[in-house]
This record gives structure tokens, sequence and C-alpha cells, in this order.
């Protein structure tokens, strides 16, 4: 099952594979933290019902990238252009997500990339009543 803590860490672990000397932080950036490094914020999470007992999942991410460089907005936009391109399928958990409504902006020479991960779920069938006997009848014409 997968849950928002699993797409969580997936992209982390993500992008630690991508780029493993670089610092990732989740939710919480410590202080005094030294750049370049990633910070990953997952933005919002809904779940809306489409047919019977098949939901759609998203998931909306925001990549801070701290560059380290003389020009941080020169830095910041070749990071975005490697992130468009890694994140157009990740692995989660041994399955495939796809990266969509990818853009990216650049404040204050920190790259802000915004990542979505949208997906279908399906609810358990409930336990219905099986059927316990049949009547069946043939007749042969002849």
């Amino acid at each position: 099952m997968t849950t928002v803590n699993s797409i969580r860490s997936g992209v982390i672990i993500a992008l630690s594979d991508l780029f493993p000397t670089l610092d990732i932080y989740g939710e919480a950036i410590r202080e005094g933290f030294e750049a370049p490094c990633f910070f990953v914020k997952l933005l919002t999470t809904a779940q809306d019902r489409e047919l019977d007992r098949r939901y759609r999942r998203s998931y909306s991410f925001d990549i801070h990238y701290f560059p380290a460089g003389p020009d941080p907005n020169e830095e910041a936009h070749g990071m975005a252009e490697q992130l468009y391109d890694k994140l157009r399928q990740v692995n989660i958990d041994g399955a495939l997500y796809r990266g969509s409504g990818m853009n990216h902006e650049v404040v204050d020479g920190v790259l802000h990339f915004f990542v979505d991960f949208n997906f279908h779920v399906f609810d358990e069938k409930p336990p219905g009543i099986k059927m316990r006997t049949l009547n069946q009848e043939g007749y042969l014409n002849g």
C-alpha cells in the first residue's frame, strides 16, 4: 500500500541516489546547514473518488535547492534542468511513479522545483453474498 510517508521517503531516496554528494533534508531543515543541499517539502496531498472503488491520489512537492556557487541563479536553473529529466519517473518501493506538472522558479537565489505525483488507488472490495445454488435446465430439440 502506498502511503504519504512512502512517497515522501521515495522522493528523498531518489534525490539521494541521483545526487549522492549533496545533503537532503526532509520537513525540517537544520540551522547552520551547508549549501549546496536539498530541502524536500510535501505541499499538499489530495484524494478524489473517480469510479466505484477507484480513487486518484495527488502528492505535490516543492523541492528547494540551495546553491553554493558564485552565481546562484545560474546554478539553480542548471539544477532545475537536471530535475526535469531525473524526476520524470521515480522508483518508489519497487514501482515507477511519473512526475507531472513540473515547473520551477528561483527566489532569492534558491530554486523551488515543483513536481506532482498522481496515481490511482483502489478500495478493497467489500465481501458480498456469494451465490449458493444454481438451478439450470436445458432442453434438446430433436
